[in-house]
């Protein structure tokens, strides 16, 4: 993850990450133990689960679908192109 942590305290960045993530990234062992320990940390992340469920319920609920095949298909054939575009000795220079 990313982010300093604030005196002694879990990232900011790392605790919202996980709430974003919910089920699908589980906590480590230290981090647990830490919001067992730690009031500001837990109260932050209660703050950002309010956050992320006042997001949820203000969006419409749509269900998500995977893109057409032709979709991937094109994003294939870019990432292609770029890596012939700057592979070395093609004398090729991507353009940024």
């Amino acid at each position: 993850m990313s982010g300093a942590p604030l005196s002694g305290h879990l990232p900011p960045a790392d605790l919202a990450q996980h709430v974003l993530d919910g089920t699908r990234t589980p906590w480590p062992p230290e981090e647990l133990d830490h919001l067992g320990h730690c009031t500001p940390c837990r109260d932050r992340v209660r703050a950002f689960e309010r956050v992320g469920a006042a997001a949820r319920d203000s969006l419409p609920h749509e269900p998500l679908v995977s893109p057409p095949a032709r979709v991937w298909a094109a994003i294939l054939a870019e990432v292609r192109a770029e890596r012939t575009e700057s592979a070395p000795g093609t004398g090729r220079r991507r353009m940024s």
